[in-house]
């Protein structure tokens, strides 16, 4: 293909805490995305968004797709411990111009993903056809929060709203969260999988495409706390069909997210 076709199926922007990213502003992820070859992206949540919630950085992720010329779309933050808030704020948002889903945190917001307070969160994605993308990591030992996004722990909701189109970040991490992934990637239809993160392994994408089916895996980069190129280059270098490279790049995240427009 010629000129920008990639899209990025999981960045954000602006500050990040206590993650070092010393270049984390839209203009920045705009010029990557320009000398990328990046067509679009999908804005998973800013860190003020997943971390303080509110209208104000709605709006400032609404900006970001402004801004963009419309390539940047963006995903609104369903905090469980403020769900009729964040419920508020979805309903606001939905019929906003580049709004494309909701992004959950079970580890940042210190609720366990089967927790029935979710329900509310799949019930709108169900009700108004938008997809969710939320955050899968393996055990940790030195971070055990990650235990409440183990990616078994969102099976329940994927049964009881098999319509929703569901993607799990990170691809469930390592290890046993990596397989737990697979094994819903490969059982329920409308489960994806992101490459975002340091999720780095030796053959990571021989071992999907030969694990679960060609159109789940979805290339994100987790940009700013990893460059893009880092996760591009894997998926150019890595020893599978150029065809597969292609649906993981683009065409796949463009059915994920529901992108109904014709990309360029």
């Amino acid at each position: 293909m010629s000129g920008a076709f990639i899209v990025d199926a999981h960045l954000h922007t602006g500050e990040h805490g206590p993650f070092f990213a010393p270049e984390s502003g839209g203009r920045r992820l705009r010029s990557l995305m320009d000398r990328l070859a990046i067509e679009r992206a999908i804005l998973a949540g800013s860190w003020a968004a997943l971390t303080r919630g509110g209208e104000a950085a709605l709006a400032d992720m609404r900006r970001e797709h402004e801004e963009s010329g419309g390539r940047i779309r963006y995903l609104g933050v369903f905090d469980p411990r403020e769900a009729m808030e964040s419920l508020r704020l979805l309903e606001k948002a939905k019929g906003w111009p580049g709004f494309q889903g909701i992004k959950l945190h079970p580890s940042f917001h210190r609720t366990p993903a089967e927790d029935p307070s979710y329900e509310r969160a799949w019930s709108f994605a169900a009700d108004n056809g938008l997809t969710i993308l939320a955050h899968s990591w393996s055990p940790s030992e030195y971070n055990p929060v990650q235990a409440l996004s183990l990616p078994s722990r969102y099976e329940g909701h994927v049964r009881r709203h098999p319509e929703v189109r569901f993607v799990m970040a990170h691809c469930g991490g390592r290890g046993s969260g990596r397989a737990e992934a697979l094994r819903m990637a490969g059982t329920h239809p409308r489960v994806f999988l992101d490459l975002a993160g340091d999720i780095f392994c030796f053959h990571l994408l021989e071992t999907l495409r030969n694990a679960v089916p060609e159109d789940r895996i979805l290339f994100g980069s987790d940009y700013p706390w990893l460059d893009p190129r880092a996760n591009i280059s894997r998926v150019l270098l890595a020893d599978v069909p150029d065809s597969w490279k292609r649906k993981v790049l683009r065409d796949n995240a463009i059915r994920a997210f529901a992108l109904e427009e014709r990309l360029s």
